[in-house]
Parts: structure tokens; C-alpha cells; sequence
């Protein structure tokens, strides 16, 4: 039960919560008929019915209600339900992303890398090892691009991660230019409306403070 709604006949897999970190993950078997609402600064998560002319619900850390107006951003749908974004261009690469609020740092996968370092040449980087939500870990090199466009807004310099990270195999995005968009990015935002029912993404007010450089991040 959570923000007044019940949710039965679920089959989760289960792991310590030294892995997790929390009691549990919500994920798209239960999140795919709403619209989330992410306000990442300020630690706020609201949830309303799939919709674009919905009041919006607070859950978790509680929300004031109000009309969303969402600036929407091209996207198609993934294997399993993600929304991933068509609008992305990396070095001026075209490229998909799709969204991991859970992740600390964003990365990139080797397609990506490539298709950079044909452009601009291949940068110094640095091999660190991150950490999935499952306890599994990976050796991937870090570095940064000049401009990152996402949604028609540039960000600017921004550090990104490098590997090919097992959701890219499982969402068939390991030929083709791809990102997985952590922490460090969707904080750079106000707010961030993604309505799985209607396959809508919405980025709302930039902020410009530019991302940390990874160090040894969780993923």
C-alpha cells in the first residue's frame, strides 16, 4: 500500500537489504499505468493517475497538488516498458537515453564511446569499478563530452561513465549509441514528469550546475 492505492499479486525477487539499501523497489510491474513526478533536490516523489490534466498525489515524502503543463520530449517504448528518449545527441552523436533515478552517475555505452572518439579522439580516461543494485560490479572507464543535448537543452560539459552495462544487453541498446541517465544529470533539472500510460517524458527548468566527476559510484 502506498499514496492511498493497493497493489496485489506481486512476485518480487528478494535480496538482503544490504544490497538494496531499502526495504524494496518499485518497478514498472507497479509504476506503468502512472505518471511519476521527480523533484530530485528537494528528496520529492509524487505519483498521479496516467494523464495529462490530472491533480498530482504525493507519496513517500508527501507533495503539494498541482496542474502539470509538461514540456514533452520524443520517446518510444523499451522491451520491458522503459521510456526511452529518441532526442539525445552527445558530441553532436545521436544517441537514445533512458532514465535510472537510482543510479549515481550516468554512463554511456561503448557504441557511444566509439562513435565519440571517432569524431574528437579518443580523451584520457580512468577504469573504475561501479556497483549495481544487486550487489554485481563492473570495470568502466570514466571521462567527459563537451555537450550533452537532451530534450533541445544543451548541458554543457558533463562527465559520463563508459561500459556496457547488462540493461543495455536486456533493452537490445548495445549496437547503437546509448546512455543511462543517473543522479548526477536528472538533479541538473527541476523536475522530471515521466507518464509510462501515455509513453510522455517532460524535463522542466535547467539548473546549471554542472555534475560531479565520478569517483567510485553505485550504478
Amino acid at each position: 500500500d502506498f499514496s492511498g492505492r493497493r497493489f496485489t499479486h506481486l512476485t518480487p525477487p528478494v535480496f538482503p537489504y544490504e544490497l538494496l539499501g531499502a526495504d524494496g523497489l518499485l518497478g514498472l510491474d507497479v509504476l506503468s499505468r502512472f505518471r511519476l513526478t521527480l523533484e530530485l533536490r528537494q528528496r520529492r516523489v509524487m505519483m498521479a493517475p496516467s494523464g495529462s490534466d490530472v491533480v498530482e498525489r504525493g507519496f513517500s515524502f508527501g507533495g503539494v497538488a498541482s496542474r502539470m503543463r509538461p514540456e514533452v520530449t520524443g520517446t518510444r517504448s523499451g522491451r520491458f516498458g522503459q521510456l526511452i528518449l529518441t532526442n539525445v545527441r552527445v558530441d553532436d552523436v545521436p544517441a537514445v537515453a533512458f532514465i535510472d533515478s537510482g543510479a549515481q552517475y550516468s554512463i554511456a555505452n561503448l557504441a557511444l564511446m566509439r562513435a565519440i572518439d571517432a569524431r574528437v579522439g579518443p580523451a584520457a580516461r580512468q577504469s573504475i569499478r561501479v556497483y549495481g543494485v544487486i550487489g554485481q560490479s563492473l570495470m568502466v572507464d570514466s571521462g567527459s563530452v563537451s555537450n550533452l543535448r537532451l530534450a533541445r537543452r544543451d548541458m554543457g560539459p558533463t562527465p559520463l561513465l563508459f561500459g556496457d552495462l547488462h540493461a543495455f544487453r536486456v533493452l537490445g541498446l548495445i549496437e547503437q549509441p546509448a546512455l543511462l541517465l543517473g543522479a548526477d544529470i536528472l538533479t541538473r533539472f527541476s523536475r522530471i514528469t515521466l507518464d509510462y500510460g501515455q509513453s510522455r517524458i517532460a524535463f522542466g527548468g535547467l539548473l546549471r550546475r554542472s555534475p560531479p566527476s565520478p569517483q567510485a559510484p553505485g550504478v
